[in-house]
């Protein structure tokens, strides 16, 4: 009978940790709208990856175009969004925003020449074309605030927003200065990029099928800002050429 009873017990033993094996082994994922060799995407990635292993739990990041990420989080396809905007719970009330922005990102305008542009009120002054990425939707909504000063419009992306100005298309282009990708970059010498005419902390966000993890993750977010580990990717990959 003890031998039946250490069978069964061993065997339960394995059940309960295949289980957990197969729940921590699980892979979460993640979207956020940067590309893939922009400064914010290296960041996050590596932030992200930090952030789950401190967390006991697997991660990974994957770059999507906003409306699509904003989609697949929606019909549970992935775990989560990072670079979302604190409002963004606004739109989505189901969701949950971990505790602390794991960045704050600067807006910037670039134009042909300099035209001292300082805030979005100063945008409306002195331009009247602007085009932005598609799927930024604080960008979206910051702009149409401003018409009729201004005709705001979207496009695929940073390096299409540059060359819409560039080419004479349009007088400006809202750009985010982590989300320009590594290709992209280059066009920023041939004209004049403004300073920050607002500065955006981003937060990283969890479905409604994963806000059991929030506390964990924010935990550990707060444990990785007491070690500068912020800091230190933010130097890697923003401030090291």
């Amino acid at each position: 009978m003890f031998r039946n009873q250490s069978k069964i017990l061993i065997a339960a033993t394995l059940v309960v940790a295949g289980y957990a094996h197969a729940q921590t082994g699980k892979e979460l994922v993640f979207g956020t709208s940067h590309e893939e060799t922009s400064p914010l995407f290296l960041y996050a990635s590596a932030y992200l990856q930090q952030l789950c292993t401190t967390s006991g739990q697997r991660c990974a990041l994957q770059s999507l175009p906003g409306r699509r990420a904003e989609a697949m989080l929606a019909a549970g396809s992935i775990a989560g969004e990072v670079g979302r905007v604190k409002g963004y719970i606004q739109k989505h009330p189901d969701y949950v925003r971990l505790d602390e922005p794991f960045i704050v990102s600067r807006t910037r305008i670039f134009t042909r020449t300099d035209k001292d542009i300082t805030s979005w009120e100063s945008l409306a002054k002195n331009v009247k074309t602007v085009s932005y990425k598609r799927g930024i939707y604080l960008y979206q909504q910051r702009l149409e605030a401003l018409q009729p000063a201004i005709q705001p419009h979207d496009v695929q992306s940073e390096a299409a927003c540059l060359q819409m100005v560039l080419a004479v298309r349009d007088d400006a282009c809202v750009f985010d200065e982590g989300g320009i990708s590594a290709e992209a970059r280059p066009l920023l010498a041939q004209g004049h990029s403004s300073a920050s005419v607002e500065d955006l902390p981003l937060y990283i966000y969890l479905g409604k099928d994963n806000a059991a993890l929030a506390p964990a993750l924010s935990d550990a977010a707060r444990r990785m800002a007491a070690r500068g580990l912020p800091a230190q990717l933010h130097h890697k990959f923003y401030e090291t050429k």
